[in-house]
């Protein structure tokens, strides 16, 4: 993978290596650009973390450092996800022939990729053992891509912790003190990296619009990126108002501050699936989605949330206008939502699914799958 930074790839990595069996597996992630701040507050001491960036410098095409990295390995299995990993299938054919899997997990924000990228994907996806995807509809869009057959990819959809993400009336009376959010106010939130593709200025638009007729209201931010000056620019253009708006930057406590809010917003303009929309529905929180990418498989129907097309700032307002003044139609919506989430997305589905993917990989081999290799 790219890095081992904030993002909902690496908190699934690291959910997946936490609830795997240790006595089965043995991990080693490697990193093609950074480690970051997960290697050393994440993983524990049994999971060893690689960084090839270091040694390839600026290097374009980093083939030859992985092949050295899995000789050095030796793994049963080397799992590489998404683009930035993708040249780790070719590297484990040359270092000899090592069993693969290449996963994709959402897009890079490109509607169109140059056609070399794509040839080049096609000649992974023809390498793997294994090609995967977390949402059918990313699956449909890579073979259309590629022009590889939709019939060899698999899909294995990312899992919730809902211990860790569940409603919690405690944890909702804390953070909405501290945050200073009374309880008859109503909090519209969103996590993710403040960056274009999040398009959190359709957020600000479609809030400008809710604020004209309602006023007992307040929005919360978590994450940080390129887009901040920009948005707080936006909020400039609304001094009677824009205190209702804050930023919290990058927070440790996620689950409790899902819990501070009672409706949850993604206005990404392209997803995979997306992590931050599993855990505000399992904390039971109503939630408003752009019809792009995995969202639709996730928020199915009008039954468990709201789904609204992409850059639709007056549908999104639209849809908020509406919970703001129906707290029964929240409630309905949160419980669908949380009933959706326990049903279909679990955590131990999804770790019992690679599991399964791992071992059937693994078949054949001694003992067990043993140092499958996260790239």
């Amino acid at each position: 993978m790219d890095n081992l930074g904030r993002g909902g790839l690496q908190n699934g990595l690291v959910n997946l290596i936490r609830l795997l069996d240790a006595g089965r597996f043995e991990h080693v992630v490697c990193a093609m650009r950074a480690l970051n701040h997960v290697e050393a507050h994440v993983f524990d001491d049994r999971v060893r973390t690689l960084c090839i960036g270091a040694e390839a410098g600026h290097a374009r095409i980093q083939i030859p450092q992985l092949v050295r990295a899995i000789r050095e390995v030796r793994p049963d299995v080397v799992h590489s996800r998404n683009w930035a990993a993708v040249e780790a299938v070719v590297a484990a054919r040359l270092a000899g022939g090592y069993r693969t899997i290449h996963s994709e997990h959402g897009f890079d924000g490109a509607s169109k990729e140059p056609w070399r990228r794509a040839a080049f994907r096609r000649v992974a996806f023809e390498l793997a053992d294994r090609v995967m995807c977390v949402s059918h509809q990313l699956k449909e869009a890579h073979s259309k891509r590629t022009g590889f057959s939709p019939r060899k990819i698999s899909v294995i959809h990312n899992g919730v912790d809902t211990e860790q993400f569940c409603p919690d009336a405690a944890a909702r009376a804390h953070f909405r003190r501290e945050l200073g959010i009374a309880e008859n106010e109503l909090c519209i939130g969103a996590v993710g990296n403040l960056t274009p593709v999040k398009d959190h200025y359709t957020l600000l638009e479609a809030t400008a619009e809710l604020a004209r007729g309602r006023r007992n209201w307040r929005l919360i931010l978590l994450g940080e990126g390129p887009e901040q000056p920009r948005l707080e620019a936006f909020l400039d253009r609304y001094p009677e108002w824009k205190e209702r708006v804050r930023f919290l930057g990058i927070r440790n406590q996620v689950p409790g501050l899902l819990n501070a809010m009672d409706v949850y917003v993604l206005t990404s303009l392209i997803e995979g699936i997306s992590n931050s929309l599993l855990e505000a529905m399992a904390t039971g929180l109503p939630v408003v989605a752009t019809a792009t990418g995995g969202n639709p498989e996730v928020v199915a129907g009008q039954e468990s949330g709201v789904l609204f097309p992409v850059g639709e700032g007056g549908q999104l307002a639209g849809h908020l206008g509406r919970l703001y003044d129906d707290p029964g139609e929240r409630a309905r919506l949160a419980q669908g939502g949380l009933n959706r989430i326990r049903a279909q997305f679990s955590l131990s589905s999804m770790v019992r699914n690679y599991s399964r993917l791992y071992e059937d990989l693994g078949a054949g081999m001694e003992c067990t799958a043993k140092a499958v290799a996260s790239a």
